[in-house]
């Protein structure tokens, strides 16, 4: 599969939070602070998934923790195609 851009992920994750948090995708920003928008644990677990299924690669819940806006998140996930 050919590695998805910074702007796809973006553009998925932002889909699937909205979905999850009820927040309208317009009002989900790059620079938004995901937890601030009420982002919990079984989210993060549902939409790892969704990446999963997606982007056919394999990606860990907490990934969308440790990067704290939507943009660190999606880049995290596009790096991990870059990773062995």
């Amino acid at each position: 599969m050919t590695p998805p851009t910074v702007e796809q992920v973006t553009d998925f994750l932002r889909a699937h939070i909205s979905r999850r948090t009820k927040v309208p995708a317009d009002q989900i920003l790059g620079s938004t602070v995901l937890v601030d928008f009420g982002l919990e644990s079984i989210d993060a677990v549902l939409i790892s998934g969704h990446i999963e299924d997606e982007f056919q690669i394999e990606v860990e819940p907490s990934l969308m923790f440790e990067f704290q806006t939507l943009d660190e998140v999606a880049a995290a996930v596009v790096a991990l195609f870059d990773t062995p």
